[in-house]
């Protein structure tokens, strides 16, 4: 004969809740970190696609060669945005650990400041890269 299981105390019902609320939290730091992996990854392949088109560019001579040094093909920008790239799976392993431990700690501190700089830096460079694709 089964006996009835007693309900659960408000205590066991709280540490329930708490146990759920970290582990979403750690959940959702795995998707970000997963977002920015799949960023990385764009990056990445779309930076080596340019650089490859600038090469099939350069063996046609459909690239004109009058500009020098850093400007006279689309390789740098591929791979400026290789270099973004491998940069942002960095900072992202650095934030993905960090967030973890502040999970664990029951704090966290948000960094607007690096969140601001890191989105300013990506705008600038883009933009300058797309300004000067289309106008050289």
């Amino acid at each position: 004969m089964n006996t009835p299981r007693p309900a659960p105390s408000s205590n066991e019902m709280a540490a329930e809740r708490t146990d759920l609320a970290g582990l979403r939290s750690h959940l959702a730091n795995e998707r970000t970190h997963l977002a920015y992996l799949r960023t990385t990854v764009s990056l990445i392949g779309f930076g080596i696609t340019l650089n490859r088109f600038s090469i099939y560019l350069q063996q046609n001579d459909r690239l004109t060669t009058q500009h020098t040094g850093l400007l006279r093909d689309t390789s740098n920008v591929g791979l400026g945005m290789v270099v973004i790239g491998l940069g942002l799976l960095v900072w992202s392993l650095y934030r993905f650990w960090a967030v973890s431990e502040d999970i664990e700690q029951n704090r966290f501190v948000p960094h607007y400041k690096t969140t601001i700089v890191i989105s300013i830096g990506l705008l600038l460079a883009g933009g300058l890269s797309a300004v000067w694709l289309f106008l050289y």
